[in-house]
């Protein structure tokens, strides 16, 4: 018997040594392997949450304690780690699980959410609700990916967090990929300090010495002390976005190891302020065609249709004898991306905005062939049609390709 058939909810994960917690992990992204590549479903961003499903469920006394899991495509290791293992293969069948973390369905779903960024928001009112007593108290941690931080909602939710100096943990789940690869500003930011470890050692040893430096070398450093430590303190420091907003920060810790983020998430959750946990985790984590292909493989692997990783693990057949196969009608989206191209090349004031979703809305094809004319803002809906309105009245012709689902988020606009 496996580890993982011995876990039948949080608790019986209290027990484990970090070298069995980090075992399960990979029985968990195993068995989302194996059962998911069947039916198909979100796959790449569960597999990398595995360990720190564990590490969370390991820590904490759920569902007493809360996690908030943002959108929910990446709690399946959840969903295995609190009694629902058996039923994972009926998860998108009728009277099956949610293929998000839905609130009837299990009494660890603290949130049901299919839009990104609201997790942190959803974490500052529930703890706030729990200091006012009308909630039995406890931890309350929330999971957000990087692109989802882009999402305008998540820097509200981090402001007031700071303002009211709520106990939370947020963990910065961090792996450089929503859907597809992040854009803008705050992603160049969270590359700078994934890239760069050197920043942390450097902060660390700034730090040691800043608190070596004697209180009175003359009246005035005494007076620039304060402002001088300070200064050096913030050249280095790679959470200092988070600081301003009065966030504690730590980071960046390796999503992988479920010992590292016990002990990280374990010194948050003791705090008593807003903690930012930032980890690297790997987008398809375990499965080969994710993790080799890139940015592209982790792009293509966010999902899995049923059966496609099954007949990748298949053994090679003999080639069946040729047939004639119908000829499939093109699919909706991708002739709706070629006539954006076409119609860019026919008037220089033709462009095309996304938010977040190029290849599902077909605007992947515009970036490749006329990227001057193409626009990725992030997950920022509302942004998007207030950029596309600027653009119009500037004289442009903008289109403004968003999700039926997603363009909720931008109707007051």
């Amino acid at each position: 018997m496996s580890l993982l058939e011995k876990i039948d909810g949080p608790k019986d994960l209290h027990e484990l040594s970090e070298r069995e917690l980090q075992q399960v992990a990979q029985e968990v992204r195993e068995l989302i392997i194996d059962t998911i590549g069947e039916i198909g479903g979100h796959f790449g961003a569960n597999l990398g949450t595995c360990e720190l499903a564990v590490a969370l469920h390991s820590l904490l006394d759920s569902p007493r304690d809360k996690i908030l899991w943002d959108v929910g495509h990446q709690a399946y290791p959840h969903k295995i780690l609190t009694g629902r293992r058996e039923r994972l293969s009926t998860i998108r069948k009728y009277g099956g699980l949610a293929p998000f973390c839905s609130i009837p369905e299990s009494e660890h779903d603290i949130m049901g959410a299919g839009h990104a960024s609201t997790s942190v928001s959803y974490a500052v009112g529930l703890k706030e609700a729990m200091q006012r007593g009308f909630e039995r108290d406890g931890k309350v941690v929330a999971v957000i990916g990087d692109g989802a931080l882009t999402g305008g909602v998540a820097f509200e939710a981090l402001h007031n967090a700071g303002g009211l100096d709520m106990p939370i943990v947020i963990v910065l789940n961090d792996n450089g990929m929503s859907i597809a690869p992040n854009v803008g500003a705050l992603s160049r930011y969270f590359n700078r300090i994934r890239l760069n470890p050197g920043l942390h050692r450097a902060r660390e040893a700034v730090e040691t010495g800043l608190t070596k430096i004697p209180a009175g070398v003359g009246e005035r450093f005494e007076r620039l002390g304060p402002q001088l430590k300070e200064s050096i303190k913030a050249f280095w420091a790679p959470g200092l976005f988070f600081e301003e907003l009065d966030l504690a920060y730590v980071g960046v810790i390796d999503g992988h190891d479920v010992s590292a983020l016990r002990e990280s998430i374990g010194e948050a959750l003791e705090a008593d302020r807003p903690v930012v946990v930032h980890i690297r985790t790997v987008k398809g984590k375990g499965f080969a065609p994710a993790e080799e292909g890139g940015l592209e493989g982790m792009e293509k692997w966010h999902a899995a249709k049923p059966a496609s990783i099954v007949d990748r693990k298949a053994a090679p057949k003999k080639s069946p004898p040729a047939k004639i196969e119908p000829v499939s009608p093109p699919q909706y989206t991708s002739v709706f991306g070629r006539a954006l191209v076409e119609e860019c090349g026919r008037d220089e004031r033709v462009c095309g905005i996304t938010a977040a979703m190029n290849s599902g809305t077909g605007l992947n094809l515009l970036q490749k062939e006329l990227p001057e004319r193409y626009y990725d803002v992030g997950i920022a809906e509302q942004h998007a049609v207030l950029f596309a309105a600027g653009l119009a009245l500037g004289g442009m012709k903008p289109v403004a390709a968003i999700y039926s689902t997603f363009l909720q988020r931008a109707y007051d606009q």
